[in-house]
């Protein structure tokens, strides 16, 4: 114990009370002329602290980005620590490197060396933030808002549970997880042989686009096998083995789901389902029976039957099994040595391969290589194929028909199909080299990653005029159906790919000192933009044509990419007063347009869905930033109604016209019941739009109920 006497020693609580309460007088001695902009829009008495009082009681978000007219503009004064935020204090466990991560992918090194003077982004967040599932993200970060997209999304799915349907994930085997189960009811009736030859016919013509791996004549030599096997109550497989029959099956599923969609029977109540299996489930079930049973030596068609899987369950949004289906077949075809060229290890005197097989190994190859770079975006996680490793030619320009055994059998010019397969390739490996060097998640300059954008997006350029007119200058109207869906499916390629080299540089052209990076990164985003714009048209076309639209996964995703970058744009427009030439009322009214269209086509399937609801977050803040042009404009006219006078702006008293009044430039009037989030896109890092680009699919259990796949309510 101390002797030091009472009076030169104050207790360490009382000294807290004592400095409070000086903190206190003070307060009350100073004027408050600047309200936050929650108290302003309810009319009451503001602190004048950020956080305020009155927000923290409430636990909103507290921001001061009205405008103020009064002079030179106050800051808020910080709160002090006796009056922190409940919800900061809440989620402040010690993390130093506070970054929200959805895949182990997606970690910043901080090992990287810089020269002096460069501008790097930070490897990490400065400050811990909210915890969300598990992972945390700075209060601040550029992907703050997703936290209540998250919250809507698990109130959405969890409120609607169907009775009946008592299992979660976590009953689910490993590799479905999450996904809407495949219902085990019924015997599967094999179609008759015109009912299949039909659905072949459409498989080819529309369901594929550029994901041509199959040699037609082959597979209906195929089916004509399974349909006889059937005709004669034989197992289907007989004589010709389980993966070329899972091949026809997985085929026949595809077909059957896209007329599935185009007629509108997907979309059958939960009740109905609950009792039928729709046949493109009962033909894929039964062909993923088949590839487990498999035996023996894998072969070319145990990868491909495979792969033709993956599509299905794309497009059937079960990601989860895509995911790993698509893992195994990977591991065949590296089996195989598809990667590699045939002749590489062939003796001059050795027997030539067939050529119809030797070009199926290299169609295989390169569609397998074109989804892993897609798949890596969407899922965030690393690519699989490494172009260092990879040495397969393109398959050739030759059509189905004209292929034989021994080789092409016409020296025909005219169109190919299997041109839009080696373009898309070539594109993919160029969406290789963005994800590589554009979205390192090393620490690198924004002056290289701005460079290699350039220099890629030159690449883009001179990939679009190196396509053959049908696929690039002729408009898809005008052309065949094959033709067409392979042209439209480039052309948002290729646009995703332009998006994805040039996005990092949208919320950078404002914040150069450098007159050279301005002008870069002003390139940039002129080049974003125009590529989304030429998203948003070709999406509200598909949508009004016809019902399609709705089995195109990747279209969807290419969708979220564009509608992101407007709604992104436009905050940092209005955010910065940024001059840019594009119309924003125009692109933004057509953004609203696609916006419907994707929440209309992926009612019943939870990734869209949620890229819906992730959007509408986005949404929301792009309002509430183009609306502030209005608030302008509003508070000028109070000032000359009060002979050129400007309101009082203090805690008390706030003149100002009812916010539910104020209109954004697009959509409908704003909702402020929620708050806004106060620069949310100050703080966006590179890797942030991977975070982005996956966001659809994290792991939340109490969003993933299997129960909750089972109500079409959007």
């Amino acid at each position: 114990m101390s002797n030091t006497p009472s009076n030169t020693a104050v207790p360490q609580k009382r000294s807290l009370d004592v400095a409070q309460g000086t903190n206190n007088t003070r307060q009350r001695l100073v004027k408050v002329t600047r309200a936050c902009d929650v108290c302003k829009a309810r009319k009451s008495k503001c602190s004048g602290d950020q956080p305020c009082e009155s927000c923290i009681r409430r636990g909103l978000t507290c921001q001061y980005e009205a405008i103020y007219l009064r002079g030179k503009v106050v800051s808020p004064r910080p709160s002090g620590p006796a009056v922190a935020s409940p919800q900061r204090t809440a989620t402040a466990p010690g993390y130093t490197h506070a970054i929200l991560s959805v895949a182990p992918s997606m970690a910043v090194g901080s090992n990287h060396m810089h020269r002096v003077g460069e501008e790097t982004e930070p490897p990490s967040r400065a400050s811990p933030g909210l915890e969300i599932a598990g992972q945390y993200s700075d209060s601040t970060s550029g992907l703050s808002f997703l936290n209540r997209a998250w919250r809507r999304i698990s109130s959405k799915e969890s409120s609607q549970v169907v009775d009946g349907w008592g299992s979660t994930e976590d009953r689910q085997p490993l590799m479905s997880a999450g996904d809407k189960p495949f219902l085990e009811r019924g015997q599967l009736q094999m179609p008759s042989l015109d009912r299949s030859r039909q659905l072949l016919h459409l498989y080819f013509d529309v369901c594929i686009a550029t994901y041509r791996l199959l040699h037609r004549p082959t597979v209906e030599c195929w089916l004509g096998a399974v349909s006889e096997n059937a005709k004669l109550n034989q197992t289907l497989f007989h004589d010709i083995g389980r993966a070329k029959t899972a091949v026809v099956l997985s085929v026949l599923a595809i077909a059957s789901f896209h007329e599935e969609k185009a007629s509108g029977e997907s979309g059958t109540s939960p009740a109905s389902q609950a009792d039928t299996q729709s046949l493109s489930d009962m033909l894929f079930t039964e062909a993923s029976r088949l590839t487990q049973a498999e035996t023996g030596i894998p072969k070319l068609e145990s990868a491909q039957c495979r792969l033709i899987q993956v599509l299905y369950l794309l497009m059937s949004c079960r990601f989860n099994q895509a995911w790993y289906t698509f893992g195994h077949a990977l591991q065949i075809i590296s089996a195989l040595g598809l990667h590699r060229r045939d002749d590489r290890k062939r003796q001059p005197n050795s027997t030539k391969r067939d050529y119809i097989g030797e070009q199926c190994r290299k169609r295989t190859f390169w569609v397998a290589y074109t989804l892993d770079k897609y798949l890596g975006v969407i899922f965030g996680r690393p690519r699989h194929y490494h172009d260092e490793d990879i040495d397969q030619d393109f398959p050739d320009a030759v059509n189905d028909e004209d292929m034989t055994s021994t080789g092409p059998n016409t020296t025909n010019t005219d169109d190919c199909h299997i041109e839009s397969l080696v373009y898309h390739a070539r594109l993919a490996q160029i969406a290789e080299k963005i994800s590589r060097e554009v979205y390192s998640i090393k620490p690198v300059p924004d002056q290289v990653r701005l460079a290699a954008s350039h220099r890629l997006g030159a690449e883009l350029r001179q990939w679009k005029a190196s396509l053959p007119p049908f696929l690039g200058a002729v408009n898809p109207s005008s052309l065949i159906p094959t033709f067409r869906r392979q042209a439209t499916a480039l052309r948002l390629s290729y646009c995703h790919a332009v998006i994805l080299a040039h996005r990092p540089f949208l919320l950078k052209n404002a914040r150069r000192s450098n007159v050279e990076m301005t002008s870069l990164a002003q390139d940039s985003l002129t080049e974003c933009i125009a590529a989304a714009r030429s998203v948003l048209e070709a999406v509200d076309r598909m949508a009004r044509e016809g019902r399609l639209f709705h089995a195109f996964w990747w279209t969807h995703y290419v969708c979220f990419c564009a509608l992101v970058v407007v709604y992104v744009w436009a905050i940092q427009q209005s955010t910065h007063n940024t001059a840019s030439a594009e119309d924003p009322r125009g692109i933004l009214d057509q953004a609203e347009s696609c916006l419907q269209h994707l929440a209309q086509a992926t009612a019943s399937n939870s990734p869209s869905r949620r890229y819906s609801i992730i959007l509408q977050e986005l949404r929301t803040e792009a309002k509430r930033k183009t609306a502030i042009p209005h608030r302008e404009q509003v508070l000028a006219s109070s000032a000359t109604a009060n002979g050129g006078v400007p309101p009082p702006l203090d805690g008390d008293v706030i003149q100002e016209p009812d916010l539910q009044n104020w209109q954004p430039l697009f959509g409908s009037p704003m909702d402020m019941t929620t708050p806004g989030l106060q620069n949310f896109l100050d703080d966006w890092q590179t890797t942030d739009w991977l975070d982005l680009d996956a966001s659809a699919f994290c792991p939340f259990p109490e969003v993933d109920d299997i129960s909750a796949w089972m109500n079409n309510a959007s």
